[in-house]
């Protein structure tokens, strides 16, 4: 007789759906059983947090849904901070967490929680079914809105009593995608005639639709206009290094269309003067998207169904743009500001020219910068076909997590890691996870002894003599930390050979983590970094 968990696994395996990635807890024993059977792989994570970092990255290496499985109460609180990222990130996630019994709902049951109050006001759609016969029409519905529309998260919490009913349905077939709509021809012609209009226009995407994600829509767009897309997806907003100078690129625009990106802060919306008023904007976004509020630049605003379909569709008919309008787009955005060594150290620019000589040297190369400072400088001095970065929410320390979501989802490329110090203590344990997973995955850490974007804020903000509360020091050893963990590693002091080490670390059969020694430096932005 098929059980409830038997029958919701055996429905996310219909869709296909390959890996969880999950950390075990009481409530949801009865799903890892039912996975034997449905040949669905668990990645065993040392933390609920990364498991949904991990299916954050899995999902958007592979264009499928990621799933994160999670235990109640604690687990489920601790997975909400990067669910929160890939809601930012516009990614679709499958988030599954055990529950407290259904009848005992009020009467103090084992972790019992308001799960669904909780996840909200984050994701797209949460439901807690109390009827087995519930469960998979829940589940369907939340696949669709997961990866209609804008992608999102989505959760799906089980109390434990449904899962061990005596009864189930048939599990779901395979659930059809809707055929993706874009621009009608209205809002073609509109479009069309504000770009033939326009002498210095730029289209910004948002994290949904940047060049790793949707490689063919950003290709067929940028090519038929003839000049660069600009893709935001950055905590930093404008200031962040991989933009170059776009600053003065969006003051200079006559026509500003945002193609499924949020008019939020990152656009230069919320900053005073950034864009001038008399500067047309067209928002082209989904129907579950926020439309942008401005008090003085008009706004006018297109509902498609999907981001990428209105990307090729404008492709298909957009005038091209000025060709000196267009090199100045690229000589700006790919600009980068002068730096120069003050110390005897290694500057972390050294070690961004490194690592990019090593990733051309790679053949499937995949970049993952998380946040921080030294992850300016590396976004500044180096370039990768696919990248991932931490995104609009702003959290660090997921890079780990999302090194070994992209391993799984590439089994076969080479995993480029970059973190700071600081970054590197949130999931250091998950090392251990790359280990025992064979990841292919070479960790960079700059080690300056501080969180140094902190630092950086104190001494804009307060001066060089206030700073305080962000240092660290040499008594964190992060390679043989990471070495206890099973992964090759090393620490690279100031006179040792990092392009010799890296090396050696792509070599290794599975994770290896370089703990480099760097000064300290402000990231080389254009524009002051203001939220």
């Amino acid at each position: 007789m098929t059980s409830p968990s038997t029958a919701l696994i055996q429905s996310l395996a219909n869709q296909g759906v390959e890996v969880i990635f999950s950390l075990s807890g009481n409530q949801i024993m009865p799903l890892y059983d039912a996975c034997i059977d449905a040949n669905i792989r668990i990645i065993h994570t040392r933390h609920e947090g990364a498991a949904v970092y991990m299916a954050e990255a899995y999902a958007q290496m592979t264009g499928k849904i990621g799933v994160a499985l999670v235990t109640a109460g604690p687990g489920l609180l601790n997975a909400v901070s990067a669910l929160y990222s890939a809601a930012q990130s516009e990614t679709p996630l499958l988030l599954i967490s055990g529950d407290a019994a259904s009848r005992l709902d009020g009467r103090g049951a084992f972790q019992e929680l308001d799960q669904i109050s909780v996840t909200s006001p984050i994701t797209k759609f949460s439901v807690r079914p109390t009827r087995p016969h519930d469960m998979l029409p829940a589940l369907a519905t939340a696949l669709a809105t997961a990866l209609g529309g804008t992608p999102g998260p989505v959760h799906l919490a089980l109390p434990f009593d449904m899962l061990s009913a005596p009864h189930a349905d048939a599990p779901l077939p395979a659930l059809p995608r809707p055929t993706p709509s874009g621009l009608s021809p209205a809002q073609l012609d509109r479009l069309v005639t504000a770009l033939s209009t326009a002498r210095q226009p730029i289209v910004i995407t948002g994290p949904q639709s940047n060049q790793s994600r949707q490689p063919a829509a950003c290709d067929a767009l940028s090519k038929q206009l003839g000049m660069p897309l600009i893709c935001l997806e950055s905590a930093r907003g404008l200031a962040d290094t991989f933009c170059g100078n776009f600053p003065a690129i969006l003051a200079a625009s006559d026509l500003i269309i945002l193609m499924g990106k949020r008019g939020d802060y990152a656009t230069g919306l919320l900053t005073p003067g950034r864009i001038a008023s008399t500067t047309p904007i067209i928002a082209i976004l989904t129907d579950d998207q926020p439309a942008p509020v401005h008090d003085s630049i008009s706004i006018n605003i297109m509902r498609v169904g999907s981001i990428p379909a209105a990307m090729h569709d404008l492709a298909s008919i957009a005038p091209a743009m000025d060709p000196v309008w267009a090199a100045q787009i690229d000589e700006m955005i790919t600009s980068r500001k002068p730096w120069a060594v003050t110390s005897d150290g290694r500057h972390p620019a050294a070690v961004a020219a490194s690592l990019q000589t090593a990733m051309r040297n790679a053949s499937q190369p995949i970049l993952i910068a998380d946040g921080g400072e030294f992850c300016q400088w590396i976004q500044a001095g180096c370039s990768a076909k696919t990248r991932m970065i931490n995104g609009p929410s702003g959290a660090i320390g997921g890079g780990i997590c999302y090194a070994i979501g992209a391993s799984v989802a590439c089994p076969d490329a080479t995993i480029f890691l970059t973190m700071g110090d600081g970054a590197a203590g949130f999931y250091l344990a998950e090392f251990n996870t790359a280990v025992r997973n064979g990841c292919s995955i070479v960790a960079l850490i700059g080690n300056d002894y501080r969180w140094n974007a902190e630092v950086q804020i104190q001494i804009d903000s307060f001066g060089a003599d206030r700073m305080y509360g962000c240092e660290l020091d040499a008594t964190a050893n992060y390679a043989d930390a990471a070495a206890g963990l099973g992964v090759h590693a090393a620490t690279i002091g100031a006179g040792d050979d990092l392009d010799a080490a890296l090396a050696t670390a792509m070599v290794q059969d599975g994770p290896a983590c370089l703990n480099i020694l760097i000064d300290s430096y402000a990231a080389p932005k254009f524009v002051p970094l203001k939220l």
